[in-house]
């Protein structure tokens, strides 16, 4: 799909209201990777390819393979692209631009729906917008019908190529461009708010009143506010955990080895004294409602 890569044709005049709101995602999401401990966020990141790639079958109507792009080519493209334009909003501005020409581009149509979204995620990525941590797929699909109709894709090809794209400047592409950017604060917030502290302690609650693996491993209530703060922090000396907990170092020391069985705490063999935490779907969906 390399070859279809096209130069965005961005609009004369953009609306002082949508670059507000570029400048907003920008804030948005530095306040998102600032409040997620970086174990967190590794865990965070694996669980959204998965999202991803659930919310990529409803969009494109079938499944398909994850579009991967080769970094020397986003690279060398990203600089070509965004040399003339100093902005960083401005630049987030012809991402979403290069976005919607993409799926105009009637042209080889099979799969530039995936190469388009691996494309936009990989510019989010290069502009600091740490897009691992939120899924544009899973704003888009939740909002397919809209994002079909500002994008055209169930409408006849009737244009092809980049002299099609040239028609495209307009009402209709600011219009789409502040669509995304509503999705991508959609999704921004999500996770801002489902990882905050109020609301993680909220949910690891629950989960540890409702979850059946919890309960039917014999993960005991004491372990919630260390489990907890290995999610804030990311990780933890052993010996921190056990203050957490309260219980004698016996049955701390059981109670771990069964949260390791479970996958959501994992001890690195380059530092047995050290505990991360671990995500796996299944509590992810305790954490984070509506995951996917």
């Amino acid at each position: 799909m390399t070859e279809l890569w096209l130069r965005p044709i961005i609009p004369s005049s953009i609306p002082e209201s949508t670059l507000v709101r570029a400048d907003e995602l920008v804030r948005n999401t530095a306040f998102l990777a600032g409040m997620v401990a970086p174990e967190t966020a590794a865990c965070l990141s694996e669980l959204l390819k998965f999202t991803d790639a659930h919310y990529s079958r409803l969009i494109d109507g079938s499944p398909s393979e994850p579009e991967i792009l080769e970094r020397e080519f986003v690279l060398e493209h990203h600089q070509s692209t965004f040399a003339d334009i100093p902005e960083l909003r401005r630049r987030i501005v012809a991402v979403l631009c290069q976005h919607y020409q993409l799926l105009h581009r009637r042209t080889l149509r099979n799969g530039i729906g995936a190469f388009a979204r691996a494309l936009t995620f990989e510019y989010f990525a290069l502009l600091g917008l740490h897009p691992q941590l939120w899924s544009l797929s899973r704003g888009l699909g939740r909002r397919l019908d809209e994002y079909q109709s500002a994008t055209g894709m169930n409408d006849p090809m009737q244009t092809d190529g980049f002299e099609g794209a040239q028609q495209l400047i307009g009402r209709e592409q600011l219009a789409f461009i502040d669509f995304m950017l509503g999705v991508c604060h959609e999704e921004v917030d999500y996770v801002t708010t489902a990882l905050n502290r109020r609301r993680l302690r909220e949910s690891v609650t629950r989960a540890y009143k409702t979850n059946s693996r919890l309960k039917d491993s014999g993960i005991r209530p004491e372990t919630m506010p260390a489990l907890l703060a290995l999610l804030l922090q990311g990780a933890l000396p052993r010996s921190e955990f056990l203050t957490f907990t309260g219980l004698p170092y016996e049955a701390v020391d059981d109670q771990i080895n069964r949260l390791i069985k479970l996958g959501i705490v994992m001890s690195p063999q380059s530092n047995l004294h050290r505990l991360e935490i671990g995500l796996r779907a299944w509590i992810a969906l305790d954490l984070l409602p509506n995951f996917h």
